[in-house]
């Protein structure tokens, strides 16, 4: 490599970035968008919003207690009563047996222990009796979905 080849890439590699430099003050600059306490404002408003919805549909599942699992279990409530501020009448099914519970804010105390044909709610608590619709739906999900 000769002295005037080294030079004139040595004055390249230091004259480059001033010419890049000309062509970015020559390009039209973006400026950054400022936060201001409006932009603030909305962002807590929505959060707000978005807070409040969800914590009004946990209140209303937890008050409609309508969060039923699919399927058979072996324990479910089956009913229940208020009798007061603290005080419920709950019947719950265990197995094949169906428990009356007297439910206050201290202590649970069983009331009444029902078996065999003593049981209330035996159609709807064991699914004996299934409407046309949900018969028709398991046919379909079977795969038969002719009459």
């Amino acid at each position: 490599m000769t002295v005037s080849r080294l030079t004139t890439q040595i004055i390249s590699v230091l004259i480059a970035p001033v010419a890049w430099a000309d062509e970015a003050a020559t390009l039209p600059r973006q400026t950054a968008k400022v936060v201001t306490s409006g932009d603030v404002a909305q962002w807590l408003l929505a959060l707000i919003l978005v807070l409040a919805l969800f914590f009004l549909s946990v209140w209303l599942l937890r008050k409609s207690g309508s969060l039923a699992f699919v399927g058979k279990s072996q324990l479910a409530v089956l009913a229940g009563l208020s009798l007061g501020m603290r005080e419920k009448l709950v019947l719950v099914k265990v197995g094949e047996k169906q428990l009356l519970l007297g439910v206050s804010s201290g202590r649970i105390d069983k009331l009444l222990e029902l078996e065999g044909d003593q049981r209330l709610f035996m159609n709807s608590a064991d699914g004996q009796e299934t409407s046309v619709f949900a018969k028709k739906l398991l046919q379909v999900m079977q795969g038969k979905h002719h009459d």
